[in-house]
């Protein structure tokens, strides 16, 4: 690898954070400073940042009947669009409970959004959601279940507000989406480009 940081976490001075707002989601008002390019230290500047936890999603695959299970829930940061805010997915959730670990977690949310039990996980990649002002991190895997006799259902847990529907959708099917702008939000649209170079590998493991 030929790229190296030039700066770390040493390279930034928090002057002050305090704390805007604290709800579904946190925030926080951060005044800070950091070493520039040129060698000088930058100008104390102000930024609000949104705290939230780590986050895994999980693409359901079955390679035998090369079929996915998405699915689909309403997305309050797509409202205001020409496009329904009810959106298709992976199945994923929140690294919030202590001692539950990503693959863990992968699992846990398989069943409660999908019904699935996973065989087999893979891990894809990890990235940074919108690291401009927000802190989330995720986590992306590849489970390996079985789609046999499984149909459209519906799914979540009521005291979270979740509506979840589940769609089984072939491979081709999930790719005409990608392809054609109708799945469009960044863990889906990254798990799927994942899965596009990645799938001849996958099927051998899985299949074999």
């Amino acid at each position: 690898m030929t790229y190296q940081p030039q700066f770390d976490q040493s390279d930034i001075i928090i002057e002050h954070d305090e704390s805007a707002y604290d709800g579904f989601f946190t925030l926080r008002k951060i005044q800070l400073s950091h070493q520039r390019f040129d060698g000088s230290q930058s100008a104390v500047f102000e930024r609000e940042l949104c705290v939230r936890g780590d986050a895994v999603g999980i693409l359901l695959y079955d390679p035998r009947l090369q079929q996915f299970a998405m699915v689909e829930q309403i997305r309050i940061g797509a409202m205001g669009r020409e496009q329904s805010p009810w959106l298709l997915e992976l199945v994923a959730g929140m690294l919030d409970k202590e001692g539950e670990d990503k693959e863990q977690l992968a699992r846990r949310e398989s069943m409660e959004e999908a019904g699935l039990e996973i065989a087999e996980i893979e891990p894809m990649l990890e990235y940074f959601c919108s690291p401009g002002g927000s802190t989330e991190f995720f986590s992306l895997f590849c489970g390996h279940v079985n789609l046999a006799g499984v149909k459209p259902d519906n799914f979540g847990v009521p005291d979270e507000n979740e509506d979840i529907r589940l769609h089984i959708l072939s491979v081709t099917e999930v790719l005409d989406l990608l392809a054609t702008g109708v799945i469009n939000n960044a863990m889906t649209v990254i798990a799927l480009q994942w899965f596009q170079l990645n799938k001849a590998a996958l099927d051998r493991a899985w299949l074999s």
